[in-house]
């Protein structure tokens, strides 16, 4: 054995293959984890409905000026549904609806309460969204759906809100 700096080359040529093998695995699964696209609009239709809950509920009691026949949420509320974000050119990609029942009209039946005594349905944004509300897909508008109880001059209420959220990924 005169040369053994020999095999210590040969060695390392494998060592570094291995490290390429071992980086290529690292840097392909670091794309497979983030490479996928996250979908944040159930969140996003969530948190609407939180906003417009906030809106007309002050201390439990129903906001008064909800009832009135002129009553326009996105002014009341000071929204804004139009995403100036570039992708959609200033149309409107939220939805809500909001159903105001009293509370004597309803029943509950296997999990849903249904009432017959509706005080008043608002609507505002893209109310086309909310059509689509229980359907699955990735091109679909996201809904959320929140019940809440409210007060309104000593009168139970039941408020539906329904909130959409659109949004949907353009490929350019």
């Amino acid at each position: 054995m005169i040369n053994k700096k020999a095999d210590e080359r040969v060695l390392s040529i494998y060592l570094f293959i291995v490290y390429i093998i071992v980086c290529v695995g690292v840097v392909s699964g670091v794309i497979l984890f983030y490479g996928a696209g996250l979908d944040v609009r159930i969140a996003e239709a969530g948190i609407l409905s939180d906003k417009v809950i906030d809106c007309l509920i002050e201390k439990g009691n129903l906001n008064e000026n909800v009832l009135k026949d002129n009553f326009n949420l996105l002014n009341f509320c000071n929204f804004d549904f139009k995403d100036n974000s570039g992708f959609y050119k200033g149309d409107e990609q939220y939805g809500a609806r909001i159903e105001l029942f009293d509370i004597e009209s309803c029943n509950k039946e296997e999990d849903k309460i249904i009432c017959s005594n509706e005080i008043k349905n608002i609507v505002a944004g893209r109310s086309d969204f909310l059509q689509y509300c229980g359907l699955v897909g990735e091109k679909i508008p996201k809904c959320d759906k929140k019940e809440i109880y409210t007060l309104s001059n000593g009168k139970k209420i039941l408020m539906k809100i329904v909130s959409s959220v659109g949004q949907i990924e353009k490929n350019v």
